[in-house]
């Protein structure tokens, strides 16, 4: 029998296996770096059922008009727009007032009000800012939420920038949608950056396919947002990020204090014009809103 030899692996080898059978067990804990986030605000929504939004915080737009997109929906302030769920929810809803060729629908008090003032309007909603109450300036800005089913629904969570309380006008004074989502597109929300430097009409975008629809389910939206810089977030995972890299010289908007807005809109330009018109309701629910500092970066401003 021939003798046994002994194979010894030089220590760099050695070493380096070692190194890799870290990063193979453990690759986040090794390559991410340490984030720490402190909550600073938040909404639960856990008023009891028919509750309005706190009036400390949100204040409702009422109105039609197209919203300067040809929506077709009129706002109010009204709890069956806009109310708690009781179940630790708020519920944007979506009720139909008219047909696609004007006549009213249902006998809801003050149906025929809205309709002589706005007769391209097929539904009530709702859509809420927290303008002049409460503003906020980077860190993380997240909303748990189930988004409507229905072709023609538009729901939207995002923000303007506090200059334009000042007279600065759109787009100068910067919007950030965290998120937007088309009801004939079930399974894909998006999210963008309009400025006065970026692509008119479309902004910098970018997007979220689930490959299941959006209204099965609570998904979590976010952002994570410093100077110079601003990340999408859906689900735990970055959907994009922009920088004002993106824009360069032409200039970044979005180092200033900025104000939330919720609305559950229909039809539309981004939309589309057609609206399902055997669609009577519609709903946006939403689990919480809720505002971190990172790493000890971010800040609630009130007034």
């Amino acid at each position: 029998m021939a003798d046994k030899k002994t194979v010894v692996a030089p220590a760099s080898l050695l070493v380096a296996f070692s190194v890799a059978l870290s990063l193979l067990v453990n690759p986040i804990a090794d390559a991410a770096p340490k984030k720490t986030l402190k909550l600073l605000w938040s909404d639960e929504f856990n008023s009891k059922k028919g509750t309005m939004p706190s009036s400390k915080t949100w204040s409702a737009e009422i109105g039609g008009g197209g919203w300067g997109n040809s929506e077709r929906q009129y706002y109010t302030d009204k709890s069956s727009n806009a109310s708690m769920d009781g179940s630790g929810r708020l519920v944007l809803t979506a009720n139909r007032i008219s047909n696609e060729y004007s006549e009213q629908v249902g006998d809801v008090p003050g149906t025929e009000d809205i309709l002589n003032r706005c007769s391209e309007c097929q539904f009530t909603s709702a859509r809420l800012k927290t303008a002049r109450k409460l503003s906020f300036q980077y860190g993380r800005i997240e909303a748990r939420m189930k988004l409507p089913q229905g072709v023609g629904t538009w729901p939207a969570f995002w923000m303007l920038g506090g200059d334009l309380l000042d007279g600065v006008p759109w787009p100068e004074c910067g919007e950030i949608d965290i998120m937007e989502f088309r009801g004939d597109i079930s399974d894909q929300s998006t999210s963008a950056i309009h400025g006065p430097t970026t692509p008119q009409g479309s902004g910098l975008g970018t997007r979220f396919l689930s490959f299941a629809p959006l209204s099965d389910e609570f998904h979590t939206f976010a952002i994570e947002w410093k100077k110079n810089s601003l990340s999408f977030i859906v689900d735990g995972r970055v959907t994009g990020t922009f920088s004002s890299a993106d824009t360069g010289s032409r200039g970044w908007v979005y180092n200033q204090k900025f104000f939330l807005i919720l609305n559950l809109a229909m039809g539309g330009t981004y939309a589309g014009e057609f609206i399902d018109p055997t669609l009577n309701q519609a709903q946006l629910s939403v689990d919480y809103i809720r505002f971190y500092s990172v790493n000890g970066v971010g800040k609630v401003i009130k007034g």
